[in-house]
C-alpha cells in the first residue's frame, strides 16, 4: 500500500465529522442459522476468560510441559522505539506508529489429522489472521512519549483480519469472517456483504489518530486470487469488495508495535478456552510495512531486517504443544513472513 493513501485515510479518520461508510456493519455475533456459507460460531477476538495473570494470551492449560505457558499468538511483530530527541529534531522521541498495512491470501482450513484435537468429524476448528497496531505482545517495555508513562501494547490494539473456519456438522470448511475492532473497547465487526473465499488475496490497512488516542480508521481490501502486480491482461488490479471503518474519540492505544497475527481465540459460546486450532494451508504475510507520524516509513528489510521483526509461535500443551511457527522468507521488497501449522510437543 503506497504512503499516500495511509495518509488520506489517516487525514479522513483525523478531520472528517460526518461519515459516509461504502458498506453496513453489524455487530459480531452468533449466527442462529446453520448453513455452508455463513459459519455456524463466531470468535471472540479476546483472549480466553482462564488465564494467568495478567498474562494475557497465556492460559492455563490441561497439561504442561516443562513448565511452559500456552501462548495462543504466531505471527510477527516490530516493537518501535522512537529515537532521542536532538537540537535539530527535539520532538522526534515523540514520534508513534501511524498505520500498518499487510497483505494474506486466506489459507483453506482442514480438520487436524495428529495431535490430541485430532479426528474429529463433527468437530469444530478455527483460526484468525489479523493486521494491526499493538496487540503483540508484552515483552516488551514501552513508555507512551506523550502521557510519560508505562504502557502496555496488550492492553489495546486496533486491528482487521479474517477469520476461518471447519465444521463438521455442517460439512466441513466454513466461509471466511472478515472483520475489525478496536480492542477491548468494543466487540469485533463484521462486513455486510462483503464476499470474500479460501484463496483469495486481501489486503489490511490501519491507521491510528495522532497519539494514538483520537480514533481511526481499517481499510480491507479483497482482490481475488492472486494476479500479476499489474493485474489481468496488464490491467490494474481492482478489488471485488471493499469494506473500511472509522472510529472517533475512542481509549489511546500505545501505537509502539506493527502487528502481523496469527491467533487461536476462543469461541464465543466457549469463552474460557481458546478453540480447537484448525490445519490451514501456510499463510504468508506480505507487502508489510508501517508509517509513523513524523515521515519514518519502513518496508522490506526495513520491517523484516535482522533484529527488527519478532517472530512468534503459538504453544497449547493441551493442543500437543506447538501448534504454529512462523519463519522469514525471501528477499527487499518481496519479503514476507510465513506461518506453518505444526505439532510438536
Amino acid at each position: 500500500m503506497k504512503p499516500s493513501i495511509l495518509l488520506t485515510l489517516t487525514a479522513t479518520a483525523a478531520s472528517t465529522s460526518a461519515f459516509t461508510l461504502p458498506f453496513k456493519f453489524r455487530r459480531d455475533t452468533v449466527s442462529t442459522e446453520a448453513s455452508n456459507t455463513t459459519p455456524n460460531h463466531r470468535l471472540l477476538h479476546s483472549p480466553p476468560t482462564n488465564v494467568v495473570g495478567n498474562a494475557r494470551g497465556r492460559i492455563k492449560a490441561a497439561s504442561t510441559i516443562n513448565n511452559r505457558p500456552s501462548f495462543l499468538r504466531a505471527g510477527s511483530y516490530v516493537p518501535y522505539h522512537p529515537p532521542a530527541a536532538t537540537p535539530d529534531h527535539p520532538n522526534q522521541n515523540q514520534d508513534m506508529i501511524q498505520s500498518v498495512t499487510g497483505s494474506l491470501i486466506i489459507p483453506t482450513i482442514s480438520m487436524p489429522v495428529s495431535g490430541p484435537t485430532a479426528g474429529n468429524s463433527v468437530g469444530e476448528y478455527s483460526a484468525s489472521l489479523w493486521v494491526g497496531i499493538d496487540g503483540a505482545s508484552a515483552t516488551d517495555s514501552f513508555t507512551h512519549p506523550i502521557a510519560n508513562a508505562t504502557c502496555n501494547p496488550l492492553a489495546a490494539s486496533l486491528r482487521a483480519g479474517v477469520d476461518i473456519f471447519w465444521d463438521g456438522t455442517l460439512g466441513g470448511q466454513q466461509t471466511p469472517y472478515v472483520w475489525a475492532q478496536w480492542y477491548p473497547a468494543e466487540h469485533a465487526r463484521g462486513f455486510l456483504d462483503f464476499k470474500a473465499s479460501p484463496g483469495d488475496e486481501l489486503r489490511f490497512t490501519v491507521t491510528t489518530g495522532p497519539h494514538g488516542n483520537s480514533g481511526g480508521g481499517v481499510l480491507v481490501e479483497n482482490y481475488g486470487p492472486p494476479q500479476s502486480p499489474k493485474g489481468v491482461d496488464g490491467k490494474v488490479k481492482i478489488p471485488i469488495a471493499t469494506g473500511s471503518l472509522i472510529w472517533k474519540d475512542m481509549p489511546p492505544l500505545c501505537s509502539a508495535q506493527a502487528s502481523w497475527i496469527l491467533e487461536d481465540f476462543p469461541l464465543q459460546e466457549r469463552p474460557e478456552l481458546p478453540s480447537a486450532l484448525g490445519n490451514f494451508t501456510d499463510v504468508r504475510f506480505s507487502e508489510m510495512g508501517f508509517a509513523t507520524w513524523l515521515g519514518g516509513n519502513f518496508t522490506g528489510e526495513d520491517v523484516l531486517g535482522k533484529d527488527k521483526l519478532k517472530l512468534l509461535e503459538i504453544y497449547d500443551a493441551g493442543q500437543g504443544g506447538t501448534l504454529a511457527r512462523c519463519k522469514t522468507d525471501g528477499e527487499g521488497e518481496k519479503k514476507s513472513v510465513i506461518c506453518s501449522r505444526v505439532v510438536e510437543a
